[in-house]
């Protein structure tokens, strides 16, 4: 939809190619390696002006984003930058597959990579026991998007109230339905219910898990899912 992309985005994404242009020209590198659509133009420019192999990232695509309708833009530059690069990497296999039936991107010039998370020497426990409450508490954290399922989340919600009552919502995260989602839980006469602490970083992140007696993702669509992978 076009409100993913409001404002002077696609200004910014031109500027930011003219930036990298510039900056490549006074360092030596061997491969030139993009990250997302936001990145395509920056990699494209440099690969053609330098002759350098380009390598793209795919972490998800407009369709995982969008749904079916994409904003034809983002899908020609996530086209044009899939096509024109020496490798693809896709984070999962369901991001390839995507790749090759809407992007037509041939499957031998695809490789899957996972994702991974730092993971220190956290006692997962710890803490645990000094937390003295009544009620359980159920976790979304993530973007606040359409691609996330913020309202299906809601709706469960509203379904196990209606049978217990000692639980609290948590939706960690902030984008752009997070006004709306807000209210869609007045609405639903749970607002009490859910608490929105906004985007948390590092040791909040920790600790949000840690309160957590179960921690849910809704997604409509996931290309890999590092929220899971943190929460296990």
């Amino acid at each position: 939809p076009a409100f993913h992309y409001e404002g002077n985005l696609f200004n910014e994404v031109a500027r930011y190619a003219n930036v990298v242009a510039e900056v490549a020209r006074h360092n030596s590198f061997d491969v030139i390696h993009a990250h997302d659509w936001m990145t395509y133009p920056a990699g494209l420019s440099l690969a053609k002006r330098t002759g350098k192999p380009l390598v793209v990232h795919i972490h998800s695509t407009e369709f995982d984003r969008s749904g079916p309708h994409v904003n034809q833009q983002v899908y020609d530059i996530e086209r044009q930058g899939m096509a024109a690069a020496d490798r693809v990497i896709a984070v999962s296999y369901l991001t390839k597959r995507i790749c090759t039936s809407r992007y037509f991107i041939p499957d031998e010039k695809i490789t899957v990579v996972y994702n991974a998370i730092l993971n220190g020497d956290h006692r997962l426990d710890e803490g645990r026991a000094t937390i003295a409450k009544g009620e359980k508490i159920v976790l979304f954290l993530g973007r606040i998007t359409m691609q996330k399922g913020p309202e299906y989340f809601l709706a469960a919600a509203k379904k196990v109230l209606s049978v217990m009552v000692n639980v609290k919502f948590i939706m960690a995260g902030s984008g752009d339905m997070t006004r709306r989602t807000i209210e869609m839980a007045a609405e639903m006469g749970i607002g009490h219910k859910v608490l929105f602490p906004g985007f948390l970083r590092g040791s909040d992140v920790e600790k949000v898990y840690r309160m957590a007696d179960l921690y849910v993702m809704p997604s409509v669509s996931e290309p890999f899912g590092i929220a899971p992978l943190e929460a296990m």
